[in-house]
């Protein structure tokens, strides 16, 4: 019996030992905090379970709907066309919609056209897997969006909100992966009974197929070449390694990689993200669901009750993502301040009865232009040794449904590996 470590409990690495077991490994998964899930880990608040980040299911999201299902999950949710709103210099406008968009005065009447448009194209007509890997995401726009459109809306959403970087260096093809996604023309839902349910039951099965599930686990050294993991208490003797955690904090403790691996695994950064959960007595902005700020401190407001209003009091998540990095050595105290005062430039009337700070160094890649020429494949290229994960998911978007695929194909690759050997 083959034994596969995996390192890092989030729904990739749950996701892959569930199959795994399944198919006749013995798994252990080594997790660092003292619970598993990772970003889509929840936090218990007047007895009801709450995302520390914001999380939803759009309609084609079918393999979370297929884990929610088989926890029963989902219960009664409700499917929503979803209100979208951006923030210029104190207002609010609902530019996913005719009317909002012509009294969008931050554009020109000819960018306001040129931006409907390209929302057009962005449905029906453009095909993001014929954008060449290398095409920087400034060009792509300014020739589809136009120049105004591309400096005023897309520089701020997606180099500086995002990744806090000009379009010059960030990916068209991810950005196009993304707008493909239709997020803000998509049903949305929310399960009802939380995320919690799929990641304990995940949990679950995995004990009671005999796998090993430790948290609260510092990992001091990988020895690739001997197949050995150490932890503060103890060392574990693998034959497969599956690495679910970020590559900076892979590279830290692993030995024997080759050197054109670790040379492409330096090359790959990551965007952090602070953020606030808050509750408020009534909803802030009625109605609307997604809000994003430009040149604000906060860069996306989303109000979690629009979607399942089943809590005392309205949720509300805000983020920080590019340029949070100057964030995450500050107290809780300060951010909140500096936070809550952003929002209030928008929404006055916040008033929150409860504030809670959640921090996370490595949210997501950084996805530049060149990110596919040095992203690693699942088979690592070094025998034994598997990636899962967001960082080596290019082109596709950051999400629970693209977290779960990329543990069950790395499952799928070792199985097939290890049926194939002699």
């Amino acid at each position: 019996m083959k034994h596969v470590i995996i390192l890092g409990g989030g729904l990739a690495g749950l996701a892959a030992a569930d199959k795994l077991l399944d198919a006749g490994f013995k798994v252990t998964i080594l997790e660092k905090a003292p619970f598993t899930g990772g970003l889509a880990s929840s936090f218990k608040q007047d007895n009801e379970w709450i995302p520390k980040y914001y999380h939803h299911v759009v309609s084609h999201n079918t393999t979370t709907q297929s884990y929610l299902n088989r926890y029963n999950a989902m219960g009664n949710n409700v499917w929503k066309k979803i209100r979208v709103a951006i923030g210029v210099n104190g207002k609010l406008s609902h530019i996913n919609e005719i009317s909002g968009l012509l009294t969008f005065n931050y554009l020109t009447l000819w960018e306001k056209i040129r931006l409907g448009i390209f929302g057009v194209y962005t449905i029906f007509l453009m095909k993001p897997e014929k954008i060449k890997d290398e095409e920087n995401a400034e060009d792509w726009l300014n020739k589809f969006a136009g120049k105004g459109v591309a400096q005023k809306i897309f520089y701020n959403l997606y180099g500086r909100n995002k990744f806090n970087k000009p379009l010059s260096v960030v990916s068209a093809k991810q950005f196009a992966f993304r707008l493909k996604e239709k997020e803000v023309y998509d049903n949305f839902t929310f399960p009802q009974h939380s995320i919690q349910p799929m990641i304990d039951g995940l949990e679950e099965d995995i004990l009671k197929k005999n796998g090993i599930i430790m948290t609260k686990t510092n990992i001091t050294c990988i020895n690739h070449q001997k197949k050995k993991v150490k932890t503060d208490g103890k060392t574990y003797t693998y034959d497969i390694l599956l690495s679910t955690i970020p590559f900076p904090e892979f590279l830290k403790i692993t030995t024997g990689l080759t050197e054109e691996l670790k040379h492409k695994l330096e090359k790959i950064k990551y965007c952090p993200c602070v953020g606030l959960v808050f509750a408020t007595k009534e909803f802030l902005y009625p109605e609307t669901y997604w809000i994003n700020l430009f040149q604000e401190r906060v860069h996306v407001i989303m109000q979690h009750s629009v979607l399942i209003d089943k809590y005392k009091n309205k949720i509300t998540w805000c983020i920080r993502y590019g340029g949070s990095e100057e964030d995450l050595g500050l107290s809780d105290e300060q951010i909140k301040k500096e936070y809550l005062t952003s929002i209030k430039k928008y929404l006055p009337s916040l008033n929150p009865v409860w504030v809670k700070v959640f921090r996370e160094k490595y949210a997501e890649p950084v996805y530049d232009k060149d990110y596919s020429s040095y992203m690693p494949e699942v088979r690592s290229g070094v025998e034994g040794l598997y990636f899962a994960g967001i960082q080596i998911t290019f082109p596709k978007i950051r999400n629970i449904n693209t977290a779960l695929e990329s543990g069950i194909k790395a499952a799928d690759n070792i199985i097939k590996d290890t049926c194939a050997q002699p």
